[in-house]
């Protein structure tokens, strides 16, 4: 965009394609807190059993929602190509259009 309002495609197709990888890496990384959360990491079932229950369940609690997050995050990623597909279509058409006015009005319509 060089002084006029527009869309460069290919950045917002760059652009896309990082925000979904980022979602799909952001959500991929986190199975392996998912898996650690569940675990009981000091094997004493006594007197920090409590603490340990409820560090679980609040590190779960934190691992879902940072799925959710990663879930937008490519979402958003999605939502930006079909967004680029769709405003790539209008141009076409309006352009198609354009020629058609043009070319049935003739040259003194320009």
């Amino acid at each position: 965009m060089h002084g006029e309002l527009g869309i460069e495609h290919s950045e917002v197709d760059r652009a896309s394609s990082r925000l979904t990888e980022h979602g799909d890496e952001f959500v991929t990384a986190l199975q392996y807190l998912r898996e650690r959360a569940g675990a009981s990491s000091w094997g004493d079932d006594g007197l920090f059993g409590a603490f340990v229950a409820a560090y679980n369940r609040s590190a779960l609690t934190a691992v879902e929602a940072y799925a959710q997050l990663g879930g937008t995050v490519g979402g958003t990623g999605e939502a930006l190509a079909v967004a680029r597909r769709r405003v790539s279509d209008a141009e076409g058409d309006a352009g198609r259009q354009i020629a058609g006015a043009h070319d049935a009005q003739g040259l003194t319509w320009a």
